[in-house]
């Protein structure tokens, strides 16, 4: 690779590599690690490695590399913690709500302030590709992975002083199940029931056997709110939350910008931080960036090709990590909503012709400039993954697509589709319309400029027909199993789509923690997919996160969840 240009290396140029260097050399090939599609840069909204030293170490082997994390520059840096300081991170989301039981978080959309205030009970650990306890002391499971034991800290209180206890946690798992809103769904599908068995301990019995399932505890069910503090201050709990994290919510202006202060008693000791601050930013991921350079921010998250060139150039000394994904973005086609009941991909002809008609390599060429991940199917073939398999998907025939598309006409459809996307994806958006015009779709199409709009009309009131998706999906099983479970395993899911023998072959990759024995099973759930075509992926991509170069200890767990417990400024 020595002798090309920075700029002109793809994220496949770098996944094939079977080697790598320090990132000394990255210098060289770092401009393209996070060259994939994004949930910006292929339009919608969304829902490891160790350093050596002073110098930032890429993944030294192609096995390293299908774990698909990885860091980069001087995340660990030298000397001792410092403490003090305030850490501004900039990125185009924000927290909406600071009630668990309603939300599904990310590290896009609230995940990181919310995580702050409560901790989570589990992490993963993306160098050591499993999931760790966290809040909770441990987390164990039966042999079969049905009954699961959480063990509780002593002396853990919320920063109301209440305890951090048993009844605690099962108040809070009672009230995902209750609320119908966020993880709701998912957890009453795949929980039986919650047991305070005493102070310090808590049992969960599932339905099925899942062994990722600390990945849900990890997440938004596993952010532990006051008890106290819920029963008693009924609404105003939204906006001044009380939970056992390392900070405390100093203020909030909804959308705009919010502070959280070290919290003192923190169980695993003071933050380094005295504070720190999320500002939403308007203008896209690239105004988040000129924050950052300016040193005004220091620290922000894309998955934006040109901004994460950006970070990437070595003269700019940052920090970060990375993680590919096998999905960055995808066509969701509404199979029949309360929203939107009469939607014509209800029909299979149409959702195949969608498929058939999506020339992917066109979509990176003209969105991307030919630097991305162009697929068909649930994992990359541009880069190795710890699931690849035999089977593409529906891969681009235009032919193919036009008959598909005449089938759906002879049964009644009428050719028209309205494509929803954010205007930051406008590139590829505009590409997909030419591409279903091409064969024979009326296209019509309703771009927005907040993800938060199309989260609503998506997710939240599941009225759209045909909608651009930023959705991340990396190797990590349990994100894997519970993206693909909520959107076509689950009844009433937000694309109307819903396969019992979709569902069950999930679960069947779900149930087992042998990674041999989860790439087959995975393998039929892609036939499934493939038979089904319940959506449409476009590519992987890759999340980067990143911060200044004299900002260390930050921890990224589930959907690029950041732990600022340990972070701290050097000098």
């Amino acid at each position: 690779m020595v002798g090309k240009d920075a700029h002109q290396y793809t994220l496949g140029d770098l996944m094939r590599k079977q080697v790598f260097t320090s990132l000394s050399a990255m210098a060289l090939v770092g401009a393209l690690v996070l060259a994939g599609c994004s949930s910006d840069a292929a339009g919608g909204g969304s829902d490891g490695g160790e350093n050596a030293g002073t110098a930032a170490v890429a993944p030294g082997t192609a096995a390293e590399i299908t774990t698909g994390y990885f860091d980069f520059g001087n995340t660990e840096g030298s000397g001792g913690p410092v403490t003090g300081g305030t850490f501004t991170f900039a990125y185009t989301g924000s927290i909406l709500s600071f009630d668990p039981a309603t939300q599904q978080y990310s590290g896009t959309s609230g995940g990181n302030e919310a995580a702050a205030v409560y901790g989570v009970l589990s992490e993963y650990d993306s160098e050591a590709g499993k999931y760790v306890p966290a809040m909770a002391e441990s987390v164990k499971a039966n042999d079969d992975f049905t009954l699961w034991t959480i063990g509780l800290r002593d002396g853990v209180m919320f920063t109301d002083g209440t305890p951090y206890d048993a009844e605690a946690v099962k108040f809070n798992l009672d009230r995902v199940a209750e609320s119908g809103k966020g993880w709701s769904t998912l957890w009453k599908q795949m929980v039986s029931s919650v047991t305070v068995k005493d102070p310090k301990t808590v049992e969960v019995k599932l339905n099925s056997a899942w062994a990722d399932f600390q990945f849900l505890l990890s997440q938004a069910p596993g952010m532990i709110a006051s008890p106290t503090v819920v029963q008693t201050e009924g609404e105003n709990y939204l906006n001044q939350p009380v939970g056992a994290g390392p900070f405390v919510l100093k203020s909030w202006t909804p959308g705009q910008s919010l502070e959280v202060i070290a919290n003192d008693d923190y169980w695993d000791g003071r933050p380094n931080l005295d504070s720190v601050i999320f500002q939403t930013v308007t203008g896209g991921d690239q105004a988040a960036s000129d924050a950052l350079l300016a040193g005004n921010a220091q620290g922000s998250y894309t998955g934006n090709i040109p901004v994460a060139l950006e970070w990437l150039d070595p003269a700019n000394g940052l920090n970060g990590y990375a993680r590919v994904a096998n999905t960055s973005a995808v066509l969701l086609m509404n199979n029949g909503t309360p929203g939107n009941p009469d939607a014509s991909a209800k029909d299979i002809n149409v959702r195949r012709a969608i498929a058939q008609a999506m020339d992917t390599t066109v979509i990176d060429q003209r969105a991307d400039d030919g630097l991305g991940l162009p697929n068909s199917g649930m994992v990359v073939w541009d880069a190795p993954s710890i699931w690849q398999n035999d089977d593409p998907g529906l891969k681009f025939d235009l032919d193919a697509a036009k008959a598909s598309l005449k089938k759906a006409k002879a049964d009644g459809f009428d050719g028209k589709l309205d494509l929803l996307y954010q205007t930051t994806g406008e590139q590829a958006a505009l590409t997909v319309q030419a591409l279903l015009q091409t064969a024979g779709f009326e296209v019509s199409t309703t771009p927005t400029s907040a993800i938060g709009d199309i989260i609503t009309r998506v997710l939240v009131n599941k009225d759209y027909d045909l909608a651009m998706y930023g959705w991340p999906v990396p190797d990590e099983p349990g994100e894997l199993f519970t993206s693909y479970l909520g959107r076509f395993g689950v009844e009433g899911n937000p694309t109307g789509f819903y396969s019992e023998s979709l569902e069950d072959a999930l679960k069947s990759f779900a149930a087992t923690d042998d990674q041999e024995e989860k790439k087959a099973k995975l393998a039929d759930v892609q036939a499934e997919f493939t038979k089904d075509v319940p959506a449409v992926p476009l590519g992987g991509g890759i999340g980067v996160v990143t911060w200044a170069g004299n900002v260390h200890g930050i921890t990224v767990s589930s959907r690029v969840t950041l732990d600022f417990s340990k972070a701290w400024i050097e000098g």
